[in-house]
């Protein structure tokens, strides 16, 4: 009998199924990645998502989904309990897995996590940013849902974290040791750039705390180039997206492109000659990294996890504009310089990332904790 393995990730089922309104972050598309490893490898792969009235449950591409509730269903100030948590716990029965995974700190970690204790099953936690393990700045919104999450981080069999920094964080804040999975990409053949053509790109969901403006004043300084900007806004944050389109619209270099799908945003990668990103130090490994380096393209960007940006030689760190300003000049205007990143970057996503590389690590932890 094959080993089962359910992913509870409430925002996937819009990325699972290719439909083009899928606003999800990296969490959900490493989720599925490795999802389809494992069902590549003979496991038995189950997903627990929201209700988008699909059936239920609904088999995508051979992976089980089960349906927790309706995102609008319920009475406002009850509705945390049912149909959501009771939504979610009927969904975790019904997909009856041997192991249950859930990425990023929410109150479904305690949820998970109460449910693999009722039924001995077993539970993996995977961090989805550094601050999952920084006391009081998880990106949660509620008291209740933060000691959810503490009380269901503290009872998960394991927990995987994208870095070594995370696994620090975790140790000393919560006296727990993490596993190392760095995240994961599709084994693809590098496409690198031959030609010195191409646009500076930033890519990710307009919040406040992703300093979108930077990336806005970086190009008003450089207006001799062109800077494309890809990206929906954030929920509670249309102001801020608002704001940012206007300023983006009013510099000729600049074309702002807004939301696009997952399954869409790879070709504006492909067009691109740099890629920046002006977060701070929120975030967990983006996705967009490898993305940009599975085709050769540098990253300037003020968050180098692990430092492997500088480490590896991948592009730049940065700290502000003017930084980021010199990086971008150096890297545009030596063309030797850019070659070698390319091919230091396309070696290291072949070491580092690839899920031929990374698959195997989470399939022997699933079978260590299974017993298998």
């Amino acid at each position: 009998m094959p080993l089962r393995v359910c992913f509870l990730s409430l925002s996937a089922y819009s990325t699972l199924a290719g439909t083009r309104d899928a606003r999800v972050g990296g969490a959900e598309v490493q989720q599925i990645w490795i999802a389809r490893h494992l069902l590549s490898r003979g496991y038995d792969v189950s997903f627990v998502t929201r209700d988008h009235g699909q059936a239920n449950p609904a088999s995508v591409s051979g992976i089980t989904v089960h349906a927790a509730f309706r995102i609008d269903a319920g009475v406002r100030y009850f509705r945390f309990f049912h149909p959501r948590a009771t939504g979610i716990w009927r969904a975790l029965r019904q997909a009856d897995a041997d192991v249950y995974y859930q990425r990023c700190a929410a109150m479904e970690t305690g949820l998970v996590a109460a449910f693999c204790r009722r039924y001995r099953r077993r539970f993996v936690f995977a961090a989805g940013s550094d601050t999952d393990f920084q006391l009081g700045r998880a990106i949660i919104p509620t008291a209740r849902d933060r000691v959810m999450y503490t009380l269901g981080l503290r009872a998960a069999d394991m927990i995987v974290t994208q870095t070594e920094t995370q696994r620090r964080l975790l140790r000393k804040n919560f006296g727990r040791d993490g596993l190392v999975i760095p995240n994961c990409w599709p084994d693809t053949t590098a496409l690198l750039r031959e030609d010195s053509d191409g646009y500076i790109l930033w890519v990710s969901t307009l919040r406040s705390w992703k300093r979108p403006g930077m990336f806005i004043e970086l190009a008003r300084g450089m207006p001799g180039v062109e800077f494309v900007m890809v990206g929906g806004p954030a929920s509670g944050e249309d102001a801020l997206y608002a704001e940012i389109q206007q300023q983006a619209e009013c510099l000729p270099n600049v074309r702002f492109v807004g939301f696009v799908p997952f399954k869409d945003v790879g070709r504006y990668f492909n067009g691109c000659r740099v890629l920046v990103n002006t977060s701070r130090s929120l975030e967990g490994f983006p996705n967009t990294f490898l993305q940009a380096w599975e085709r050769g393209i540098p990253v300037i960007s003020t968050f180098d996890p692990d430092g492997i940006i500088e480490r590896y030689g991948l592009g730049s760190a940065a700290v502000d504009v003017e930084t980021m300003r010199r990086a971008l000049e150096g890297v545009l205007g030596d063309r030797e310089a850019y070659r070698i990143i390319q091919q230091k970057a396309v070696q290291y996503m072949d070491v580092h990332h690839r899920i031929s590389k990374i698959g195997p690590s989470y399939e022997n932890l699933f079978q260590r904790l299974s017993g298998r």
